[in-house]
């Protein structure tokens, strides 16, 4: 009691201190009980790929769907990526996703993975207040010498149609997805072959998923749409148009097929082919199968359901499929631009360009002969004369260490003068235009400097965005973090002449295009040719049918004619090209040469489109420099953009 009345006597005379104390314990209290996210209140679940499968050459979707029962919070999504990639480079470093949970709600995403780090296996962690509140290890099943062909349908029985079809040898695997399994990125889209889907289908996908799958397509994708109606805006109109439920004979499919017999009859919803489709099955007025072109991609469409009894009883049915993917490759007119991006040979390959850094301009050994020749006259035979001359000899112990101290310090200030004042960049990326002002850009950026510091980079938001190393160095200090209407790139610590690379892909909605209007005429090639995009073109070509038409530069808005005397015939326009353009054959711009030839791989001389090419100095954002105010000694870049164009022939009258 006594000590009680003490503590209250105390309180009686320092009320201000006892208040303060008060407080202070109440606020702690709060903030010890505020609600906090716990492993109990916050659960993930994830899906890899496409039905569990993926390629590892290539971005993978991750779909995320977190389940949040306690109150709002701020998360981020957080995966660590490494391993062998080409040679002695090595991916690594921490991707970042912010992600927002709801109070007692769901909320799901798409995060783009890099193939490799799946194949090595790796955990997503959700982070909340710094801290890790739980994980989902992401696995699945790598692919290769298939073609993954995606079935959007809400039954996993809806791919049985595919059951035995193979495109051009290579089978085919065909996955079940719902709607909302389908990504938001065009990226990601790249590890199907091709997507079949339903009109009702089509029309069930967000905006974003919608743009993305078009955006696919026009990049060289293929899409088989299975039934007529309206589709999303983005998709513009299909070869078939509606029209009433009718059965129709669907025999006309044994000759599309290679087949001895039809599958009879067959339901239809087919009004009318359009005036520009292609019709590959039926008749105009009752089509069966038709196509069109949807930029560098194709979308065909069938006006019956491929879950027709009829058809899944019939034999062929087979045999439809497969003719109908090996007719699509045989109608492809260019290459694909998103093909193989992370496949060591394929865009990956462009991280070479570290191997052309601009070395120490080190003074030639001619130089060093001279101030060595300099040292050891003025330290033996003048020295000696003129101490002799002076009769001083005992200040040799003093004029032969300062002769050595000035000497070395001569030879360190003379290789000082040749070290870079700041960070040397090699990039080299390549501008995909599709025609219709839209671009596909990828780009590897290799950055070294004489002091160990700091590297940060702002790129587009949508970028995929990779972060490599080529040297024993630990970069677990590398972060990639999406959102806030950028992707941020931060190399933190990086080591004094070590070289890092980042290497970044995205789409560009405002690259510019390439205005072409060519016509073909007794074996020659004529029209025009338009820079409708940001950048001076260098050294700008046309290829088509053997022939190597020469352009020049165009500024942004100038416009060239064709005529005859430009035309080169051309056996290996590749070749020819590297001898014309002389960008590609010298510095960094080797390392765009060597990768030329594999990224025409998919585009034939024959094809009924011309080739438009052209290299420019700048003008990628993929190639941005760092942003935190970092002094640069040498900056290089080069980017080559390329086109494909249609070539209209000119019919001559009475033929």
């Amino acid at each position: 009691m006594r000590f009680v009345s003490r503590c209250l006597r105390a309180l009686g005379r320092y009320r201000a201190l006892a208040c303060a104390a008060i407080t202070a314990a109440s606020l702690v209290g709060s903030m010890l009980l505020a609600p906090v996210a716990s492993a109990d209140s916050v659960s993930m679940a994830t899906a890899v790929g496409y039905g569990g499968y993926y390629v590892a050459d290539a971005w993978v979707p991750v779909h995320v769907v977190v389940r949040n029962e306690g109150p709002a919070n701020m998360a981020k999504l957080v995966l660590r990526v490494g391993g062998p990639s080409i040679g002695d480079r090595r991916v690594t470093g921490v991707l970042t996703w912010p992600l927002w949970l709801p109070k007692d709600g769901d909320t799901s995403t798409f995060i783009d993975v890099p193939g490799s780090a799946l194949a090595q296996g790796t955990a997503l962690d959700l982070v909340v207040g710094g801290r890790v509140v739980t994980s989902s290890w992401l696995g699945g099943n790598s692919v290769s010498h298939v073609d993954l062909v995606g079935v959007v349908s809400d039954s996993s029985q809806a791919t049985q149609f595919l059951a035995g079809t193979s495109a051009d040898g290579t089978p085919v695997l065909p996955v079940a997805l719902k709607a909302y399994d389908l990504p938001t990125s065009a990226q990601a889209l790249a590890n199907l072959s091709a997507l079949v889907a339903s009109v009702d289908e089509l029309r069930a996908l967000s905006a974003a998923q919608a743009r993305a799958l078009a955006n696919w397509v026009a990049q060289g994708g293929l899409l088989i749409v299975t039934g007529t109606g309206d589709v999303p805006s983005e998709f513009g109109q299909l070869p078939i148009s509606p029209g009433a439920y009718q059965v129709v004979n669907g025999d006309p499919l044994a000759n599309f097929a290679g087949t001895g017999g039809g599958p009879g009859q067959i339901e239809s919803t087919a009004g009318q082919a359009a005036a520009w489709a292609r019709l590959w099955a039926g008749s105009n007025a009752e089509p069966l199968v038709a196509s069109e072109t949807f930029g560098r991609g194709q979308i065909w469409q069938t006006a019956f359901s491929p879950l027709d009894p009829d058809l899944l009883a019939w034999s062929g049915n087979a045999q439809m499929w497969t003719a109908l993917f090996h007719d699509a490759n045989l109608a492809q007119t260019a290459d694909v631009a998103i093909s193989g991006l992370l496949r060591p040979t394929g865009g990956l390959g462009l991280t070479s360009v570290g191997d052309a850094l601009e070395p120490l301009r080190m003074p030639g050994l001619s130089t060093f002969a001279l101030v060595l020749l300099a040292y050891l006259v003025a330290a033996g035979p003048v020295a000696f004369f003129v101490l002799r001359r002076v009769r001083r000899a005992a200040l040799a112990w003093v004029v032969l260490p300062a002769l050595s101290g000035l000497t070395t310090v001569g030879i360190f200030a003379l290789g000082g003068s040749s070290r870079p004042a700041g960070l040397l960049m090699n990039g080299v990326g390549v501008m995909d235009l599709l025609g219709d002002g839209r671009a596909f850009e990828y780009g590897a950026l290799a950055m070294m400097s004489p002091d160990s510091g700091d590297e940060i980079l702002r790129l587009p938001a949508a970028d995929d965005v990779l972060t490599l190393q080529s040297d024993t160095e630990p970069v677990a200090n590398a972060q990639i973090e999406h959102g806030g209407g950028a992707t941020r790139v931060s190399l933190a610590d990086v080591p004094r002449w070590h070289v890092r690379y980042v290497f970044a892909s995205g789409f560009d909605e405002a690259a510019g295009r390439i205005q072409c209007n060519f016509k073909e005429a007794y074996g020659l090639l004529f029209g025009t040719v338009t820079n409708e995009t940001r950048m001076t073109l260098s050294d700008v070509a046309v290829v088509y049918d053997g022939m190597l038409v020469k352009l020049g530069t165009l500024a942004p808005g100038q416009t060239r004619s064709l005529n005859a005397s430009q035309e080169v015939q051309t056996s290996s326009w590749i070749s020819d090209y590297g001898l014309y353009n002389r960008q590609l054959t010298h510095g960094i711009g080797r390392t765009l040469g060597a990768y030329l030839s594999g990224l025409v791989a998919g585009w034939h001389a024959g094809s009924a489109e011309a080739l438009v090419v052209a290299t420019a100095s700048r003008g990628l954002l993929e190639l941005s420099a760092p942003s935190n105010q970092r002094a640069v000694a040498s900056e290089k870049t080069l980017v080559l953009v390329r086109e494909y164009a249609p070539v209209m022939p000119v019919v001559e009258a009475g033929s």
